[in-house]
């Protein structure tokens, strides 16, 4: 059994988990069912339980607890890395025998004799100099065949683009909507840690006409991950993801 774990080539991005950069709160029934017996993994790090959830609207100077909706409820998840939980998931599929190759860009998708079905992923040469010339260490990219070829590159990846052309698969559907996020995580004073608290906010630092929301996780070992999420329909060119993140946390 194989698999092909693509990354952008970039050197630095060598080994599973390091392209994933948020935390998060996950749902472990996948894993269950994938892997039973997780917790008596050595080294995984579903640790810190998710034990309360709520969800405030925020105001320049004060917090508004407002009803938390059912389905965003946490009971029986945990928040974690999901860096540190892809790597540790790789790992996991090594000891079952996958192969995987991070840091290898996809180039293209690769077809069946009639056009009609996806059979793989072709890589990115290597061996190439800016002006796009092969170099005397040039290398063409590998071909992979699968019978299920499963592209997971996020949002908007280049191969995920060419494939939603190809079969129109977006002919019948919605628009996709996109946001853009930006996070922090803190090690925050003993007083303010609350391991396991989950909170999602709404309103300042964003105005009325602003889609986008934030949140607040309290991980294990003291640490808290917080961000904002903005939509990218948002009206006013001057608005900075970051710089508005920043006024929240500086108040």
């Amino acid at each position: 059994m194989s698999i092909l774990w693509c990354g952008n080539g970039k050197s630095e991005l060598h080994s599973p988990g390091s392209h994933i950069l948020s935390g998060a709160v996950v749902e472990p029934r996948a894993l269950d069912e994938l892997i039973p017996n997780w917790r008596d993994k050595d080294g995984h790090p579903l640790t810190q339980p998710a034990i309360s959830s709520s969800m405030r609207f925020f105001t320049p100077r004060y917090s508004f607890p407002i009803p938390h909706p059912p389905q965003m409820g946490n009971k029986g998840n945990y928040i974690l890395s999901l860096s540190q939980f892809t790597s540790w998931l790789g790992g996991v599929a090594e000891e079952l025998g996958v192969e995987l190759y991070p840091g290898f860009a996809g180039s293209s998708l690769l077809y069946s004799e009639d056009g009609h079905a996806v059979e793989g992923v072709r890589l990115n040469d290597v061996g190439i100099d800016r002006k796009g010339r092969p170099k005397d260490n040039f290398e063409p990219g590998m071909e992979f065949r699968a019978k299920v070829t499963l592209l997971a590159e996020g949002a908007r990846g280049s191969l995920t683009k060419t494939a939603l052309r190809r079969f129109e698969l977006q002919k019948d559907s919605d628009p996709q909507t996109y946001g853009f996020g930006v996070k922090e995580v803190w090690r925050v004073d003993p007083s303010q840690y609350r391991p396991g608290e989950v909170v999602h906010t709404m309103g300042w630092p964003l105005d009325t006409h602003t889609y986008g929301g934030g949140w607040v996780y309290h991980m294990a070992d003291g640490l808290v991950s917080l961000g904002l999420v903005i939509g990218l329909d948002y009206a006013n060119p001057y608005l900075s993801p970051y710089r508005e993140l920043q006024a929240s946390i500086n108040g």
